[in-house]
């Protein structure tokens, strides 16, 4: 299901954020592999940080590591970082803050948001066995989220509903992976 669309065919930088396990990153992949992007995943240039600071990538830690190092070093730092690092055009994943998302503005580029029923994202993320996420359940999983979701009001904060609201185009992935391809291509003004 697509809320919004805007045409991207030209644009360079695509930014993507969303809800845990909906599709970002299978997003990104489509992107990289059939459209010639270099891809920037803020996630892991977070998860890296962490690794060598704190010796763990589990989700508080991220969450600390994400949020001192965007108070720090300013909001909009990881994307930054990802977009002085990667050739054109560039899709830029992980996107958890405001800063993040005026970032992806600032530079050119155009906002995705992917989202998808929470029940699909549990399963997708349970099947994907990264860290101890596999040990968590549906409770669990929807208050980690909302950690995320709105962490306040400061362009540092987490806040993914803000970036909804900034975000050109909405796309929801509730269908097999093969046909919310087919329809963000189709969003974002792309040749199959």
């Amino acid at each position: 299901m697509l809320e919004s669309c805007m045409s991207i065919s030209n644009n360079t930088i695509i930014g993507i954020a969303g809800t845990f396990a909906s599709g970002k990153d299978t997003l990104a992949g489509i992107l990289v592999d059939q459209y010639g992007y270099a891809h920037a995943h803020t996630s892991d240039m977070v998860r890296e940080i962490a690794q060598a600071k704190y010796g763990s990538v589990e989700r508080p830690v991220l969450q600390r590591t994400a949020q001192e190092y965007r108070e720090r070093y300013g909001a909009g730092y990881f994307v930054e970082r990802g977009l002085k690092q990667s050739s054109r055009p560039v899709v830029v994943t992980g996107l958890r803050s405001i800063g993040e998302a005026k970032a992806i503005i600032a530079a050119g580029g155009h906002l995705v948001y992917v989202d998808a029923p929470v029940e699909v994202r549990y399963e997708r993320m349970k099947s994907r066995a990264r860290d101890q996420e596999t040990t968590i359940s549906l409770d669990e999983f929807w208050a980690r989220e909302a950690k995320e979701l709105y962490g306040g009001p400061k362009d540092s904060d987490f806040n993914i509903a803000g970036i909804r609201e900034l975000s050109e185009t909405v796309l929801i992935n509730e269908h097999d992976k093969q046909a919310f391809l087919a329809a963000a291509v189709l969003a974002l003004g792309l040749e199959l």
